[in-house]
């Protein structure tokens, strides 16, 4: 709750852009800063001269349910929205998949793609109700999201892609190429709520750290894709971020700035016109 009333009273008069960021532990990897400095999302963003004030409300092992009305974060979102932000990057569904799928996945009888689909709904319903909430706090935000970039490369973490979509790594399942087809499922969330609301922005990531890596079957170009089969590299996926986060440390080459620089090549170089 600290945060998010700083956050109102110092940029309530600010001229800058104000990028308020909400969601999950990835929110606070690459945008909380720390007492060591700015964080990645703003030195990438200082690095290409952006001009914007940025802060973090995200919160680790948050769900879609805790930041719409009822959930345990909304509050603290109605605080920040005060500074009414010229945008609100939301970062989210992570944790939905690790916890929902694994419920879902107990049901023998429902495939991958079945508890694909209720993730997808549950994104839908959640994240429609969060744009329409900050839209009426805050009518003049963009929203802004992306689906993470392809994670799990890192050493053990295939225990967690067998936890989340166990499924594919029956026989026959599929295995990697069925989890990435049903973890992109949070890439569509973000998708779709662009299309529906004109107020939304969807800036995929996706391939960045295969890209960096020099795997030639993924691209960051017009037509961007993943390597289905594979993982995030483990270089930019380590274990010490619990699989589910980009490495910070590399400097410019460590995950996070990987995938910040990607951000900005897709979103922010446009927006902030830098």
């Amino acid at each position: 709750m600290a945060n998010a009333q700083a956050f109102a009273n110092a940029n309530a008069t600010s001229t800058r852009p104000k990028i308020l960021v909400v969601g999950d532990s990835w929110g606070t990897v690459v945008a909380g800063g720390s007492k060591f400095g700015a964080s990645f999302f703003a030195r990438k963003l200082k690095e290409h001269g952006c001009k914007a004030d940025e802060t973090s409300i995200a919160i680790p092992g948050s769900t879609t349910t805790d930041w719409i009305e009822g959930g345990t974060n909304f509050k603290i979102l109605q605080t920040a929205l005060l500074a009414k932000p010229d945008y609100v990057w939301m970062i989210i569904l992570g944790n939905d998949a690790l916890m929902d799928m694994q419920d879902c996945a107990e049901d023998r009888k429902k495939t991958a793609a079945q508890c694909g689909d209720e993730l997808f709904a549950k994104g839908m319903r959640n994240m429609g109700s969060f744009v329409e909430m900050v839209h009426r706090e805050s009518p003049n935000s963009k929203v802004v999201g992306f689906g993470y970039d392809t994670m799990f490369g890192g050493l053990g973490c295939g225990l967690v892609t067998r936890a989340i979509f166990p499924q594919c790594y029956r026989l026959g399942g599929g295995g990697n190429r069925c989890f990435n087809s049903q973890f992109l499922r949070i890439q569509e969330v973000w998708d779709d709520l662009a299309k529906n609301y004109s107020y939304v922005d969807s800036a995929p990531i996706l391939g960045a750290t295969q890209v960096a890596a020099g795997d030639t079957k993924a691209s960051t170009g017009a037509d961007r894709h993943i390597d289905m089969d594979k993982m995030g590299p483990a270089k930019y996926w380590p274990d010490y971020e619990g699989c589910f986060h980009p490495g910070v440390i590399g400097g410019s080459n460590s995950g996070a700035m990987v995938v910040m620089e990607e951000f900005h090549r897709v979103y922010w170089a446009k927006e902030l016109s830098c």
